[in-house]
């Protein structure tokens, strides 16, 4: 069973299976982050996180100005009430992610074995990095600028 699912992904991935490793990974991984990306514009309400978003700067700003105490304790509740809210709309999106990510990651270890990649220069105190390791650093940027260009609030 495992090793039809393996061949399948071979045979969506066999382009980027053929070149460098790193930039093979890269490729897997802008697939994988554009999917996860996906979920959460579909799964969540934009418009309902862009206005917990807004409001909660609104009540840090007024957080900041204010000196009353017990206005304090009534914003902080307000912003922590408004932060549970938000938890509660994501944990759809994040259980799918979850899933789907737990579902490709064996095959990333096997499909991208060893060190994939030596840098010239140092990034979290090492110059080479295994599949794991790789998938974090270029999935970081890949997550921030999809999920720019599609308009998707967290």
């Amino acid at each position: 069973m495992i090793e039809i699912y393996y061949n399948a992904l071979n045979a969506m991935f066999g382009p980027a299976l053929g070149l460098h490793p790193a930039l093979g990974e890269l490729i897997v991984a802008a697939f994988i982050t554009f999917i996860i990306t996906i979920f959460y514009k579909y799964l969540l309400d934009q418009n309902k996180v862009k206005e917990l978003k807004d409001k909660t700067k609104e009540l840090q700003q007024k957080l900041k100005e204010t000196k009353d105490k017990e206005e304090t304790n009534k914003l902080t509740s307000e912003m922590f009430g408004m932060s549970n809210q938000q938890m509660k709309m994501t944990f759809k999106p994040m259980i799918l992610t979850l899933i789907f990510v737990i579902s490709i990651f064996p095959w990333l270890k096997v499909a991208f074995p060893g060190q994939i990649v030596t840098l010239p220069f140092e990034i979290l105190g090492r110059t080479s990095f295994g599949w794991f390791l790789w998938y974090i650093i270029v999935s970081f940027p890949l997550s921030i600028g999809f999920r720019k260009l599609m308009g998707v609030n967290l």
